[in-house]
């Protein structure tokens, strides 16, 4: 997405800022590659199966438990149970982009996981109705269904729904796959999101 931007600013309307931060764990990222900097599939030599590598901080903390919504002091990912922090916003990653957000009051926040087949709109309690409506738009350009909530297991902590909290929408797309950006849907979905 950045490369496709840098390049064709043009697709990105004059009244519009489009920021896109690429990645929200540089631990992680670094457990992975041994490196900072940027990176493709084939760079990754470190196995992605089993012990989740890339998930957690340098402290050992799933951030996307970290948030205020919903934030225990017990937290799973999948079947697994992981650290949610000491509190909500203990770590400088949540820090930091809770304080991005905060400042730059997006009308969108966009998410991409993997591997759910899905888009999820937020909400902190319930489904935030902004939040559905990008996701309908997001949805009917990629492909993704839409799913008005996560079933498989007990979400807290998440940065998604915090945001709904402070008037700021935002979606999930789930990939399908974890190692495929699925690239037409995706920037589907992201024009049909900047054209709205």
């Amino acid at each position: 997405m950045v490369d496709y931007f840098t390049t064709s600013p043009h697709l990105i309307p004059a009244h519009l800022t489009l920021t896109i931060i690429p990645n929200a764990n540089p631990d992680g990222m670094f457990w992975l590659l041994g490196r900072e900097g940027r990176f493709g599939a084939a760079d990754i030599t470190t196995s992605t199966e089993g012990a989740f590598p890339g998930r957690f901080n340098g402290r050992n903390v799933d951030l996307n438990r970290n948030w205020d919504c919903n934030w225990e002091r017990t937290a799973v990912w999948q079947t697994t149970a992981v650290n949610p922090g000491t509190a909500p916003f203990s770590e400088p990653e949540t820090i930091a982009l809770r304080d991005f957000f905060v400042a730059a009051q997006p009308a969108l926040v966009l998410f991409w996981h993997s591997a759910a087949e899905a888009v999820f709109p937020a909400g902190c309690g319930r489904i935030d109705s902004a939040s559905a409506e990008w996701a309908d738009i997001y949805s009917n350009a990629s492909g993704y269904p839409v799913y008005n909530g996560f079933s498989a297991y007990p979400i807290t902590g998440d940065a998604s729904n915090w945001l709904t909290t402070q008037g700021i929408p935002s979606i999930t797309v789930e990939l399908i796959t974890h190692d495929d950006p699925e690239w037409a849907q995706n920037v589907a979905g992201v024009m049909a999101v900047i054209n709205q």
